[in-house]
């Protein structure tokens, strides 16, 4: 099988946590770049990144490279590239484009002139061209340009990879899956023990949890991807790759969801039967003070509100009672926080053994660690 060259693409932090997930899979040459994994392979490879990556927002294949010059050498390098081979005449496509330098003036008028490049070398080799659809392409390019310097990619993925396919009920606040999924992993969970979320919201953490622990591919109830609608997709090598899942049918520990909001609640419990979860993962109405965990040690992992809709007074206040019902109920067990609230994490009262800096959309948030002692602090229990 051709050694092909791909991009994973990911939120910034999770650059390391990708990779390693690639090489686990067999990528070859993963090299960390800017919000990217760069890494080779065959189209297999295109496919199991696709279906397994927890970390990866999109995986891009690259089909061309250049250098140009000028507006006319760009159009006649983009024209060469033989599209015909990954798409028809009757197929829809789109354009999109990342640059930096002033080879062109817009991204716009690049994505612009790259689009008349494909169409036109339709037009000329079978008298028809291809249409645009920006919102649901059969095939989306993108080109990314660094001064002179031109990458072409075909996107793989279609809607991004965080969009697992399980969500049917949407929080107003929510996490993004990719997130949810790098909180799990980063904590050091192994599922050896329980897995708590006192502020559940529509349930994302705890399923991506459930799904790690029991081997269940990121993709597994995905319905469609990009390469579905190429020319060149093999269904054949698709369904091999699939094959290579091992879910496992059991584990020996529970997953506890809880939410003030009974409405929270029920965009939890829909998201978890999707997600044919209900089996595991334990869902009810309450605050977090009135929460405790039923065995320990057990992972406290959540998403606490960052206080968009409340003021200052309120939201310091919510934070003093978050750490109060953690010293008082986990003790035990091993707490972790995501808030873009820097000033309101200050009145949780704990001291975090560790801070790591992640992005929850366009948020910057501290992701921290609390051990939380039973008794005194050498006897801490993880």
């Amino acid at each position: 099988m051709d050694i092909q060259k791909f991009v994973a693409k990911t939120y910034a932090g999770l650059e390391d946590i990708l990779k390693e997930e690639l090489v686990a899979m067999g990528a070859a040459n993963c090299r960390v770049g800017k919000r990217a994994v760069e890494f080779e392979g065959g189209m297999d490879m295109l496919y199991r990144a696709n279906y397994f990556c927890r970390f990866a927002l999109r995986i891009l294949w690259q089909v061309h490279q250049f250098s140009f010059r000028d507006n006319k050498q760009f159009y006649e390098e983009i024209f060469k590239y033989p599209a015909e081979k990954v798409m028809g005449a009757d197929d829809t496509l789109a354009f999109s484009v990342t640059m930096s330098g002033d080879m062109f003036k817009t991204p716009l008028f690049a994505a612009q002139l790259a689009k008349d490049a494909v169409c036109d070398r339709f037009r000329e080799k079978y008298d028809r061209r291809p249409s645009v659809d920006k919102d649901q392409p059969d095939v989306q390019f993108h080109v990314h340009i660094y001064n002179n310097n031109a990458a072409l990619f075909l996107d793989s993925c279609g809607s991004p990879l965080y969009r697992r396919g399980y969500r049917v009920s949407n929080h107003p606040a929510q996490i993004s899956e990719v997130v949810a999924a790098a909180m799990v992993k980063l904590s050091g969970w192994e599922g050896k023990c329980d897995l708590i979320d006192p502020m559940c919201g529509s349930g994302t953490i705890l399923i991506e949890g459930a799904m790690q622990a029991l081997n269940i591919p990121a993709g597994f109830f995905r319905k469609d991807y990009g390469f579905f609608h190429w020319k060149n997709f093999d269904r054949r090598l698709w369904e091999t790759i699939t094959d290579e899942a091992d879910i496992r049918d059991d584990v020996p520990i529970n997953f506890y969801g809880s939410d003030i909001s009974s409405r929270f609640i029920d965009m939890a419990k829909a998201n978890v039967s999707e997600a044919r979860l209900s089996d595991f993962i334990r869902l009810s109405r309450c605050a977090m003070r009135d929460t405790q965990p039923r065995r320990t040690p057990a992972f406290v992992i959540f998403n606490p509100p960052y206080g968009e809709r409340l003021d200052m007074e309120e939201i310091e206040s919510f934070y003093k009672e978050i750490g109060d019902s953690l010293k008082q109920k986990y003790a035990g067990c091993t707490a972790f926080i995501i808030s873009s609230n820097i000033q309101a994490i200050k009145n949780i009262g704990l001291h975090s053994s560790k801070k790591t800096t992640l992005y929850n959309g366009a948020l910057e948030c501290k992701y921290l660690r609390y051990d939380l002692y039973a008794g005194k602090k050498g006897s801490k229990v993880e």
